[in-house]
Formats: structure tokens, C-alpha cells, sequence
């Protein structure tokens, strides 16, 4: 869990949770416009079929749609990701390698002492010794 925890935090800080939520409005605005142009061609061709007007005022996908994916459509071709920018400020120093480590290592994990490993050398957790789990 810690681990994700840090995965999740460090793709906050970089910008890509940022990216995963501009792609995933991309996505389901693009889906939106193409269902209710299916659905308006389908209502075409039964009004054709039948000769009279058919009903789409009732549709859930408005005609705002478009506007939603023009929308979608410019963040994502605007977006740029902060570790991307830090890559390629890193790259342009001398010390480019030790720089890139410092910005693509997972972050820091927090190690127990001396003191809380003995506390705890029985495996349950408690830190007692008597295997029960409880103090």
C-alpha cells in the first residue's frame, strides 16, 4: 500500500494524474458526440422510413456535445506534463544523470530504526514477543 501511496503522490507532483483526467474527458466527450450523431442519423432514417418528424428533443446528449469535445480536445493538445520540463531542464546540466535519477526515483520510504526492528523481531506486530498480536 505504501507503495502505491508513493507511486500516486509522485504522478500527482509530475503532472500525469493531470494528463489521465484531461485523456479521460477526451474520451468520454469524443463517445458523447459520437452517440448522438448516431442517434440523430438513426432518427433521420426512420423519419424517412415512416415520413414524418421524429422526436429527439427527449436524447440526453445535447448539442452542447460538440462545444464539450472542442473543449476537451484543446486541453489536451495544450497540455504539457511537469516531468517532462524537469527532464529536459535536467538534461542540459553536466551533472544530467544524478539530476534525472533524483526526479524519476520513486520517493523517499521511511526505514525503521534499530530500536523499533527489535521491538518488533516476533512478527506480529505488536512489539511484546508473545506471538498473540495484542501488547
Amino acid at each position: 500500500m505504501d507503495t502505491l501511496v508513493s507511486e500516486s503522490k509522485w504522478m500527482r507532483t509530475r503532472g500525469v494524474a493531470v494528463m489521465d483526467m484531461a485523456v479521460a474527458m477526451l474520451i468520454d466527450s469524443s463517445r458523447a458526440v459520437g452517440h448522438r450523431g448516431g442517434y440523430l442519423e438513426c432518427a433521420h432514417h426512420v423519419e424517412e422510413a415512416f415520413g414524418q418528424e421524429f422526436d429527439t428533443s427527449h436524447f440526453l446528449v445535447t448539442d452542447q456535445a460538440d462545444a464539450v469535445l472542442a473543449r476537451a480536445e484543446e486541453v489536451c493538445d495544450n497540455l504539457s506534463l511537469l516531468v517532462m520540463e524537469l527532464v529536459t531542464e535536467a538534461l542540459k546540466n553536466d551533472d544530467w544523470c544524478a539530476r534525472l535519477k533524483s526526479i524519476l526515483d520513486p520517493l523517499e520510504t521511511v526505514e525503521l530504526s534499530d530500536e523499533e526492528e527489535a521491538a518488533d523481531e516476533d512478527g506480529n506486530g505488536d512489539g511484546d514477543g508473545d506471538g498473540d498480536g495484542y501488547e
